[in-house]
């Protein structure tokens, strides 16, 4: 587990449709932890999760807690008491969760109520390698595309401390992921110049055969003339 840990990453976010609802007696907060196909300007590189992203997560049964600025000590839910529900559909991550007595828990629904409260956050580490994917964009930046991840928590947020684009996208990168986009940048650096290479290679000796072909034509085309010549030749002796 402390493996695990230590890859732990954030993802902050003006989330869509976050809202407090349910009633007096039961009150919740329901939202979407993370949306589909939509491409986040994190800094150092760009970030899209896939459909199915948190697919093991959620056949696994494993546990997630809802928290308040991801304060153990604030805890709003938790997927194996029953009060967190997650469930994909194809825009992205929904959660919902029924919120406890507590005096954080009451804060943040009247906060959430009044639009004091706009931003969510989840947290999560990829599933080893192939977890993840990444490809260079035409302008020369970073995509990673997150196939497959474990969650391990949602939470309501007041100020996320990293700024992003006009998408409102926030991030903590740790040195793990900054070195595998350097290694892939690298890898698609040394791919796109073996493939300029091979382009040259491929233009340059369809340029020789080329020339061979028209050298051939000439030849040919010479020859062709001297046979007829010969032929008028023998023709005036006759």
């Amino acid at each position: 587990m402390k493996g695990k840990e230590m890859q732990k990453e954030l993802r902050f976010f003006v989330a869509q449709e976050l809202r407090a609802t349910g009633s007096e007696k039961q009150p919740k907060v329901e939202g979407y932890a993370a949306t589909f196909n939509t491409v986040a300007n994190i800094g150092q590189f760009s970030e899209v999760i896939q459909p199915g992203a948190f697919k093991r997560t959620l056949a696994n049964g494993d546990d997630v807690v809802c928290l308040f600025n991801h304060n153990n000590d604030a805890i709003l839910g938790r997927r194996s008491a029953g009060t967190l529900t997650l469930q994909e559909d194809s825009k992205g991550l929904l959660f919902s969760c029924d919120l406890p007595e507590t005096t954080t828990a009451k804060d943040v629904y009247a906060n959430l109520r009044a639009g004091n409260l706009k931003e969510c956050s989840f947290g999560f580490y990829v599933n080893g390698p192939e977890g993840e994917r990444w490809s260079q964009q035409p302008d020369g930046t970073m995509l990673r595309t997150l196939l497959d991840v474990t969650l391990f928590d949602v939470s309501v947020v007041v100020n996320p401390a990293y700024g992003g684009t006009s998408a409102a996208a926030r991030n903590v990168v740790a040195e793990h992921v900054e070195a595998r986009m350097a290694g892939a940048t690298l890898a698609a650096d040394v791919a796109a110049r073996k493939a300029k290479a091979q382009a040259a290679i491929d233009a340059h000796e369809s340029w020789k055969q080329s020339a061979v072909e028209q050298r051939f034509d000439n030849d040919s085309e010479i020859e062709r003339k001297r046979a007829r010549a010969r032929i008028v030749v023998a023709k005036a002796t006759l």
